[in-house]
């Protein structure tokens, strides 16, 4: 078994001048400054959130807006006159024989 009376009685340890006044106010530092980190990750990761759906929705506005632009340019091909009075002669042709005029 180990006898302390014959272990040397010699400091090994230098403990800086008012470490222990101060330990409290340097623990407390440390845990403010991680809280900050904290919240600083937590802050750019909300506003890298918030650039990528801003950026999204212009984007698809944009391109939305593009694309109508292009489907309002282009020319429509006009139909000749004929052309629409055969489609009415045959579009009331078909619903007068439709008709029933005897239970109407």
């Amino acid at each position: 078994m180990l006898d302390l009376d014959q272990l040397s009685k010699e400091e090994r340890y230098n403990i800086p001048e008012g470490y222990f006044e101060n330990l409290t106010d340097n623990i407390m530092d440390n845990i403010h400054k991680e809280e900050r980190r904290r919240r600083n990750v937590w802050m750019s990761s909300i506003a890298a959130v918030c650039l990528v759906v801003i950026s999204s929705v212009l984007f698809i506005t944009i391109n939305n807006n593009n694309k109508q632009k292009e489907a309002g340019t282009l020319v429509e091909t006009p139909v000749p006159e004929n052309k629409i009075d055969e489609q009415m002669i045959e579009y009331y042709s078909a619903e007068l024989t439709e008709i029933d005029y005897y239970n109407f």
